[in-house]
């Protein structure tokens, strides 16, 4: 794997910021040039996962961070769009049946949900022993994982900007 090295102290203000973000996900990722110069199969792959693992990424990273050249080895590449590996085989092909087999959205989101439901979002317990409470009361999408710090997870934003 090639990686990229990047002098984040000398770079210029200018590099941040001068292009209006654009989010970069499921629904707009094909627009992408660089993403029509992949092997179909890669792009029908990142389709296919994207719909179980949901991605976000923006403009600074597909134009800047990924190298184009090489991005089925690039490691902002791998982090960013969803890969097939990513699913156990007997879920990906099921997510890719449901989709070629022309389901709705609707149906779709079913699918995705029962392959969300085996996997472990939740490793060591952690809904069971870092789950604060008020007043006796669960606080839902809350963890107390560290004795200063509360995490709070909006259900809205379960999106993930690198995997």
């Amino acid at each position: 794997m090639v990686s990229k090295q990047y002098d984040v102290v000398n770079m210029e203000s200018q590099d941040f910021g001068s292009e209006a973000y654009q989010a970069i996900n499921l629904h707009n990722f094909q627009q992408l040039d660089q993403i029509q110069a992949l092997p179909d199969e890669v792009v029908y792959n990142i389709n296919v996962v994207g719909r179980v693992l949901p991605f976000k990424s923006n403009r600074y990273v597909v134009d800047h961070l990924i190298d184009w050249d090489d991005a089925l080895n690039d490691g902002m590449f791998r982090l960013t769009f969803p890969q097939k590996d990513m699913l156990a085989p007997a879920d990906f092909d099921k997510m890719a049946a449901a989709i070629d087999s022309g389901k709705n959205s609707r149906e779709l989101k079913v699918v995705a949900d029962e392959i969300r439901m085996t996997l472990n979002p939740h490793p060591a317990g952690q809904m069971e022993h870092n789950m604060p409470s008020y007043d006796g009361q669960p606080l839902p999408g809350m963890q107390h994982k560290y004795r200063e710090t509360v995490l709070f997870f909006p259900s809205q934003g379960q999106t993930c900007h690198a995997y």
